[in-house]
């Protein structure tokens, strides 16, 4: 993660923000993601579900190494033997293609990030062969720098796109790729998730006034 990739990322969030009528105006700004990102979809039936499982479980764990800022061990959860890796981070132009350039966007070699914390929901897998799966799902971060000038943190999300191989140790990351909504609709789904959760009550309560 260069300094200059991460600038050009804050002031894109701070784009968004401030199009999405101040998201992350007030403390309570999170509160509204977390009663959106709660939203999960009904685990698979069948045979399945025991994949499901597994690939839930190899997410849990990349979340528990994210949020112990310990990014170097994100290795863990791929597959190491691969020659080609494919990792598509949102903030970076070109996507990467090799191990050199995950472990230092990984471990840049200085703190870049004051805290960072990420998430998952929705996920849906497809099984493409014994060894191989597709995996769909929603992700959420949070995010406070530790370069540039003092700024607040910033949040966003995307929906993410992800390869498994079946290793004897588990189900490993082949292939990353986040996939970002285009910004009308990124803007529209920010202006949703601020609304109070108890809008909805508030809104029926009024209907009997008319």
């Amino acid at each position: 993660m260069e300094q200059g990739n991460l600038d050009r990322r804050a002031a894109l969030q701070l784009l968004l923000a401030i199009g999405g009528a101040g998201l992350m105006s007030d403390v309570h700004s999170g509160a509204h993601f977390a009663s959106r990102r709660e939203s999960q979809r009904v685990p698979p039936t069948g045979p399945v579900r025991q994949i499901y499982d597994e690939i839930e479980a190899v997410l849990q764990l990349t979340a528990d190494i994210w949020n112990s800022q310990e990014f170097h061990r994100l290795k863990e959860v791929w597959d190491a033997d691969d020659p080609e890796p494919w990792y598509v981070p949102e903030e970076i132009e070109e996507p990467f293609f090799n191990w050199a350039q995950i472990e230092r966007y990984w471990n840049p070699g200085r703190k870049v990030l004051r805290a960072f914390r990420w998430q998952f929901s929705k996920l849906k897998v497809k099984p493409l062969a014994p060894d191989l799966c597709l995996a769909i799902f929603d992700h959420f971060y949070e995010i406070s720098l530790a370069v540039g000038p003092p700024s607040p943190p910033t949040a966003g999300f995307d929906r993410c796109l992800a390869l498994f191989r079946k290793k004897p140790e588990g189900w490993r990351h082949v292939l990353y790729a986040q996939c970002p909504l285009g910004p009308d609709t990124y803007v529209r789904a920010l202006r949703q998730r601020i609304v109070s959760p108890d809008f909805a009550g508030f809104e029926e309560s009024l209907q009997g006034d008319q």
